[in-house]
């Protein structure tokens, strides 16, 4: 006896395969949800990269007044120099403490849009988050959001 094959009908497959791409009412606020929360991901990058860089360049500016200070006078002097470069090195310490504490920042928020349910969350703005404290206002973040958001609205027919 011949094993039977099962015979395969082509457009009935296609149709089960298409049914696992067609989206359901119910899985669209899933996948806002992600989106949002990469949106989010994306803009606390963002600010964290250009914020390090800054305190970075603020070290670099730092440590040059700092090696000109010592090298400012004709005679040496230790006991400057020593306090001298531990000024410089607070700031330094001051700014890896700052670095950390917005790298938490970055780690954390992620999780913290995505515990959020989606019927609670509000657009967040990076700067009201406190990772701006103390710097110049920066231009608006998330385009794509922006252009999203202004896609939703209905249009006059």
């Amino acid at each position: 006896m011949a094993k039977d094959k099962p015979q395969t009908d082509m457009t009935d497959l296609a149709r089960q395969t298409q049914a696992l791409f067609n989206l359901n009412a119910a899985a669209k606020p899933q996948f806002e949800q992600v989106t949002k929360v990469q949106e989010g991901m994306l803009e606390q990058a963002e600010t964290f990269t250009r914020h390090w860089l800054e305190r970075r360049q603020e070290a670099l500016d730092t440590g040059l007044e700092a090696l000109n200070e010592i090298n400012s006078s004709d005679t040496p002097d230790p006991v400057a120099a020593i306090q001298t470069i531990a000024k410089w090195q607070r700031g330094s310490l001051e700014r890896l403490t700052e670095d950390f504490r917005e790298w938490m920042t970055v780690c954390l928020q992620p999780m913290q849009l995505a515990a959020t349910p989606q019927s609670e969350t509000k657009p967040a703005d990076a700067a009201s988050s406190g990772t701006d404290q103390g710097k110049a206002p920066s231009k608006p973040k998330g385009g794509a959001a922006a252009s999203r958001a202004k896609s939703d609205h209905a249009t006059p027919v």
